[in-house]
């Protein structure tokens, strides 16, 4: 009986679950970071960019920077996990961009639009409640004071479109439109699986 391709096969089992845990650490942590990098601006967004033209404002603002940050990180753990994959099998893996896709801003836009006026209660993972509970920053509790309710509630529902956005690009997609993670995994799988040990 061969045992080798058994051992093969396992070595790149064991890649391919090194490697999924790798992005989901790498990618989580993008999201989280980029969440935190935008919420100090947000109380910054004036009445006509951010907070009444809001899909404008993500969609120039937030989507490019998003972008810059998590797609080369994607890129490396795939680079990452084709230098590793080398010395175990035979299969060239490579990074495969995700298109940018038209239509799936306007798309997002409009469920997060709703998820954010419900009042977060449909945002899950990162974004739970997002529209309800975020932290007030900046010279927002001023404006609190003076009883600005409606600039406080549509500040609010700016973080949480930003927030789900983030989330929505990064970690996990709306529609059955994959998010970078679950696109950077779906490659790692298809790897393990077309691999042949060496």
């Amino acid at each position: 009986m061969d045992f080798l391709p058994f051992f093969g096969r396992r070595d790149v089992r064991r890649w391919r679950d090194l490697h999924v845990a790798m992005a989901r650490a790498v990618l989580q942590q993008a999201a989280a970071d980029l969440v935190e990098a935008f919420d100090a601006d947000l109380s910054q967004a004036d009445w006509q960019d951010g907070l009444i033209e809001q899909t404008r404002f993500v969609a120039t603002r937030i989507a490019p920077v998003v972008r810059q940050v998590a797609e080369p990180l994607a890129r490396r753990v795939i680079e990452e996990a084709d230098r590793a994959l080398q010395p175990i099998a035979y299969h060239h893996l490579q990074w495969q961009p995700l298109p940018i896709d038209a239509s799936l801003m306007r798309d997002m836009m409009e469920e997060l639009g709703d998820w954010a006026a419900a009042g977060g209660t449909a945002l899950t993972g990162l974004v739970r409640g997002a529209a309800t509970t975020l932290p007030i920053a900046g010279g927002l509790g001023k404006v609190a004071a003076s009883g600005d309710w409606m600039r406080l509630r549509a500040e609010a529902r700016l973080r949480a479109k930003v927030q789900a956005y983030i989330q929505a690009t990064v970690v996990q997609g709306p529609n059955g439109r994959p998010a970078l993670l679950e696109h950077v995994i779906g490659l790692l799988r298809d790897a393990a699986r077309h691999a042949r040990p060496l």
